[in-house]
């Protein structure tokens, strides 16, 4: 345990039972908060609150609440559980979000519109949905919001690949700002992160673990994707998450998106090393 940071503050992490929003509660476990961990598996769950008793939390200081956040019900429910148990919210860290896929193999913008649908709902609407539910509590306590969105959100490359995740999440971008300049005239922060690759298990439920771990090995062996030579581990963003949160420290940063990508949106996936000599040859 490394310090008491956020002693006496209630977090609220949605997907924190696994990857980023895991790595998050543990950090902020760890920092004295009082954290609501949520998931949809109650074994996952249950893992991240061992996890946060491991690094110095107290039983009472945790409260694992099992559901879905595509469920508007849930969201509700979700919201007054932490005033009831805790009589307050101070941080809510926007973090559950999913990539879709069409089933019928189809990629790109050949995919179909329920696609994109999904990926809407998960990535923005249900965002939205619990920002609002939550901000009449955090404007209370003046606190502090982070969501997490993604690098395939900002230009200047269009994302060829995963266009039905970029969109929502460029979406929640804009919406971040709009809230951030809004909400901070009541005394409440928000900002992003945005993360490039990192190691969880956000491909491997797509693709299988095996496949995840070539190719994320094969992207970060590459320089012109990821220049500081490796992806980014879910520590590394939850570490970005903690400093967003802390007034102490962040507090004059509103309404931002830090991009936590190793680099990879400097050279927009060209390397530039050689750039000369191809210029000679051309």
């Amino acid at each position: 345990m490394s310090g008491q940071r956020f002693a006496g503050k209630v977090v609220l992490i949605t997907g924190s039972s696994s990857g980023i929003g895991q790595a998050a509660a543990v950090l902020f476990a760890g920092e004295g908060a009082k954290v609501v961990i949520t998931g949809r598996c109650a074994e996952n769950v249950e893992k991240t609150r061992k996890m946060c008793m491991a690094v110095g939390a107290k039983s009472s200081d945790l409260h694992p609440t099992v559901g879905d956040v595509m469920d508007d019900g849930f969201l509700s429910i979700l919201v007054e559980t932490v005033i009831d148990t805790f009589g307050k919210l101070d941080i809510l860290i926007n973090n559950a979000g999913s990539l879709e896929v069409d089933m019928s193999g189809k990629e790109g913008w050949e995919m179909g519109y329920d696609v994109m649908q999904r990926s809407w709902d998960s990535n923005f609407k249900q965002v939205m949905i619990l920002t609002q539910k939550a901000i009449p509590h955090l404007v209370k306590t003046k606190g502090d919001i982070v969501n997490v969105s993604t690098f395939l959100s900002s230009g200047p490359l269009g994302v060829m690949s995963m266009p039905y995740y970029a969109v929502p999440k460029a979406a929640l971008d804009q919406m971040s700002r709009s809230m951030a300049h809004e909400f901070i005239l009541k005394g409440v922060r928000l900002n992003t992160v945005n993360p490039g690759l990192v190691r969880t298990s956000f491909f491997s439920r797509l693709v299988g673990e095996d496949n995840a771990r070539k190719m994320e090995n094969y992207v970060q062996s590459k320089p012109e994707y990821i220049p500081l030579g490796r992806a980014a581990t879910a520590d590394d963003v939850a570490h970005a998450i903690i400093f967003l949160a802390d007034r102490k420290v962040s507090e004059c940063i509103v309404g931002q998106s830090i991009i936590i990508d190793g680099g990879s949106r400097l050279c927009c996936n060209i390397d530039m090393s050689d750039f000369k000599e191809k210029m000679a040859e051309a």
